[in-house]
């Protein structure tokens, strides 16, 4: 705000300037001092207002704050201009009635804003154009009616083009505001979906999860490992629409650490050689010379680009081979290359390849299926790592997705000792709560199969009732239930109606969305795991939050 304040101080200067040096060419040294009275009063006022303004002034002080220094200046150009129209000569004239006109235009210009700041503006020009015809003295009744005729048009016009600017306003800023809606509806929408999505595929992984720890013959099996892909895949398309919303909402956030590029993308390989073998197809991976063994940048989202991309290459070829390619330019740039033998695209088809929810041609998704979702979100990621995919392809032949990525060099990073896996919990006694049946088993099947001891509470209020005449390790805790939620019965754990106030609380939710497991954290959870659980990652919780308290815990046992 004080970089246009000055700014515009020194274009009245300057304008300032040249009126008067007009002024003292033309109509000698008085019009020059009353018009640089004028206007130092006016820049004084300005000045004051500045340096007196108070933040709890009332609306009415400010409004003539912000109109009345404008409408003096307004005033003192549009009398200059009247009286070089009257006493100068034919070129002052012509520069004043200009100046009166653009007057008019400066002030139409806030009539989106302030309709009482544009007639603040704009009453003097007018005024002063309505007595001129008056005070002329070549004017007779004839020439001051057509004066005043073209005036009064004038003036139409100009309300005509504020009442059009107004209503383009109005328009704006309600389909601004039905975009504010619909936005907020669709993140709505995609928390409920994620919530309501995630809450049985709790059931159907974490019990196929227990179903594999026990004897199955090999039909069985086979039936498992389709029931844990579907289930997987289901999960894929569900987190591909969530980090599509993230993306759009500016709340991804990347990660920036050493990472090992050649084995990331030996790893890709590996994940994929085994869909690549009963395709028949030659999955290989070429590393360039020129590829830096160690980067900078976010590992996760790197392998999401890759994974992606060779899980589509794989799928849209039938035979011949699949090769992923890593290099390196100069200027910390990666490029990541994935080339298949496969149906190839038309330039129509790479047109709306990158387009969400919209793949080459209507038949791809009956046939190959997907959302449409994998590469706009690769291009996305791309960007945000500074890069670009570029794509290459002729059908019949094959295609080739070319990822450049700012990733620089770095130094290789120096691995931690190895912790001992998680594998029992003997003597651990942990409490679940969950309205949910199938969320309780899935649970207790974990837990138990390393031999922690589980019981169960269906609400926030069985729980505190459990926790006040039993002892707990760890509670399980569902953040959404009837009676009592869990945010609720943590916050109770807290205060001590429960016993232990530093008693390990983890929330099991399935609320998945940018920002969730941070507000659990804020509101006294301890960690916070999504659904679908993943069995090594909560008994690793577990374990650690039996074994030794945090800080915060020992804060909350001495009442901090």
């Amino acid at each position: 705000m004080l970089v246009v304040t000055r700014r515009s101080r020194a274009a009245r200067l300057i304008a300032t300037a040249m009126v008067g040096g007009l002024l003292f060419f033309y109509l000698g040294w008085t019009a020059l001092i009353v018009w640089l009275v004028a206007n130092t009063i006016c820049e004084l006022w300005v000045v004051y207002l500045e340096r007196a303004y108070r933040p709890h002034w009332g609306q009415g002080v400010i409004r003539f704050m912000r109109i009345g220094p404008p409408s003096a200046f307004a005033m003192v150009w549009s009398f200059m201009s009247a009286y070089c129209v009257l006493n100068g000569p034919m070129a002052m004239r012509y520069a004043a009635l200009l100046i009166l006109f653009g007057i008019v235009v400066e002030g139409v210009r806030y009539a989106m804003n302030s309709l009482a700041a544009m007639l603040s503006l704009t009453v003097w020009p007018f005024l002063m154009l309505a007595a001129l015809p008056l005070l002329a003295k070549r004017f007779d009744l004839l020439d001051r009616l057509a004066a005043f005729a073209i005036l009064l048009g004038l003036i139409g016009y100009v309300a005509d083009a504020v009442r059009t600017m107004r209503a383009s306003a109005k328009a704006r800023e309600e389909a601004e505001a039905q975009a504010l809606e619909a936005s907020r509806a669709k993140s709505a929408f995609l928390a409920m979906m994620s919530h309501e999505l995630r809450t049985p595929m709790n059931g159907v992984l974490g019990l196929a999860h227990a179903l594999r720890g026990t004897k199955l013959d090999a039909q069985q099996s086979e039936y498992l490992e389709m029931i844990e892909q579907s289930g997987h895949g289901l999960m894929t398309i569900l987190n591909d629409i969530l980090d599509l919303s993230k993306i759009e909402a500016g709340k991804l956030n990347l990660e920036v650490a050493p990472f090992d590029l050649r084995k990331l993308a030996l790893q890709t390989r590996a994940v994929w050689s085994e869909s690549a073998r009963l395709k028949g197809l030659d999955l290989i991976l070429e590393v360039s010379p020129s590829a830096p063994p160690w980067v900078s940048g976010d590992a996760t989202r790197v392998r999401q680009i890759l994974m992606n991309l060779v899980s589509n290459a794989l799928k849209f070829t039938e035979s011949g081979r699949v090769v992923i390619r890593l290099g390196g330019e100069a200027g910390g740039v990666v490029t990541l290359s994935v080339t298949d033998t496969g149906v190839g695209m038309t330039a129509e088809q790479i047109g709306r390849l990158f387009t969400p929810f919209a793949q080459g041609d209507a038949s791809i998704a009956r046939r190959f299926g997907g959302t449409g979702l994998g590469l706009s979100i690769c291009r996305q990621l791309a960007e945000l790592m500074a890069g670009e995919i570029i794509v290459s392809s002729e059908p019949g032949v094959g295609s080739t997705f070319t990822v450049r990525l700012g990733l620089p060099a770095a130094a290789p990073l120096v691995a931690a000792p190895a912790r001992a896996a998680v594998t029992q919990l003997d003597g651990a006694r942990v409490l679940v709560v969950d309205d949910n049946l199938v969320n309780q088993t899935v649970a207790r099947t974990i837990l138990e199969a390393v031999g922690a001891a589980v019981a169960v509470a269906g609400d926030g209020h069985a729980a505190l009732a459990r926790l006040r005449i039993e002892d707990f390790d760890v509670v399980l805790m569902d953040v959404h239930m009837p009676g009592m939620d869990g945010v609720e019965a943590v916050r109770r754990i807290r205060a001590g109606e429960a016993g232990r106030t530093d008693l390990p609380v983890v929330a099991l939710t399935a609320d998945a969305m940018v920002g969730d497991a941070e507000r659990l954290l804020a509101q006294g959870f301890d960690d916070a795991h999504p659904k679908p659980v993943q069995p090594a990652g909560l008994l690793a919780t577990v374990a650690s939050l039996r074994k030794a308290p945090t800080e915060l815990q020992r804060l909350r046992a001495v009442g901090m």
